[in-house]
């Protein structure tokens, strides 16, 4: 499902994100991180994001595809204003995300939302529903004066619900139903962007596809922008318009959804097809990343230590260079 064409991409951007880069500090207990001042030893950091950039157009998903600790929730976590980014920009129609407080930080948040991975731990289980989808209105100052039964109870209608759970608590509710509570509290600020954060990973398969559904229907008709999460090939295959794939922070392929499996030719990217293949047909399970992919390097390719093609190129570190329209690639050997 992609329905939308080159030139949608390069306008109308909701979101447009440069270079942002995110480092945290590696935890050492007391006394070592005393012995490491007494000796000299510079303090260990873990990249979480480099210089990562990316745009997603009005009405169209974007699926951020990567392994656990590929930096996926942190690329969302510092969107969101969680995490503070070392550089870099993002702006959300037109307005920069990052250095703004007060009121202009909240005119932002207001125009992105998100919907979290955990259906139960995301409600707060003290509040009814009513008061889990008016809260953001409130936050905002944006609680209708009349008929606000109404328009609570057509939110709630448009995510799949019916208008008698407003005064129910999150413990009545499955967990796909709890999804959709999170899905409407998400909408109802009538967002341009919507950040879904391995939305649907903790549902059984067939819920899993109702939210899905549901996340495209609402995506069409309020021609939502959605930066769609997940660890899972299938999944941002079905919702995407177009993927990138993160490996370690590093961006390093972009590409159609619907080109994903012919045309996906980063090393990494085709680990990930082989692993999801395996997964679905019982063949033989590809070579784990090896433990050295922990290790920093301060040059050369991200992939390096565990890619099979690795050579004396990858000692650079490689652009991200188109190799055919709306394919980019972080590889010397792609397209060759």
């Amino acid at each position: 499902m992609t329905g939308h064409n080159q030139a949608e991409h390069t306008s109308a951007h909701v979101l447009d994100v440069r270079g942002l880069s995110r480092s945290f500090s590696v935890e050492k207990s007391m006394v070592q991180s005393a012995l490491d001042r007494l000796r000299g030893v510079a303090p260990q950091t873990l990249r979480a994001l480099h210089e990562v950039s990316f745009s997603i157009a009005r009405g169209e998903t974007l699926g951020l595809l990567g392994e656990s600790g590929s930096g996926k929730s942190t690329l969302a976590r510092v969107l969101m204003g969680i995490y503070e980014p070392d550089s870099g920009s993002a702006k959300l129609c037109g307005r920069e995300i990052f250095g703004v407080r007060g009121s202009e930080r909240l005119a932002v948040l207001r125009n992105m939302q998100m919907v979290f991975q955990d259906p139960f731990g995301s409600l707060d289980p003290r509040m009814t529903v009513r008061q889990i989808i008016s809260e953001p209105l409130k936050i905002h100052g944006l609680m209708p004066r009349e008929n606000v039964e109404t328009h609570l109870a057509r939110a709630l209608t448009d995510v799949g619900l019916d208008a008698g759970a407003l005064d129910l608590y999150p413990s009545e509710f499955s967990g796909g139903q709890r999804q959709r509570i999170g899905i409407c509290r998400a909408l109802m600020l009538n967002p341009a962007l919507l950040i879904a954060d391995e939305a649907v990973s903790a549902l059984d398969v067939s819920v899993q596809a109702q939210i899905l559904e549901l996340l495209i229907r609402l995506r069409s008709e309020r021609n939502l922008a959605m930066l769609f999460i997940s660890h899972d090939v299938a999944v941002v295959r079905q919702i995407s318009d177009r993927i990138i794939l993160l490996y370690r922070g590093n961006l390093v392929e972009e590409l159609p959804a619907d080109q994903l499996l012919e045309d996906g030719c980063h090393p990494y990217t085709r680990h990930l097809l082989e692993a999801a293949l395996f997964l679905r047909e019982g063949d033989r399970l590809p070579d784990a990343i090896s433990a050295t992919a922990l290790v920093e390097t301060n040059a050369g390719c991200c992939y390096r230590p565990v890619c099979p093609q690795a050579g004396k190129e990858c000692q650079q570190r490689p652009l991200l260079r188109e190799i055919k329209p709306g394919h980019r690639v972080a590889c010397h050997f792609a397209g060759e």
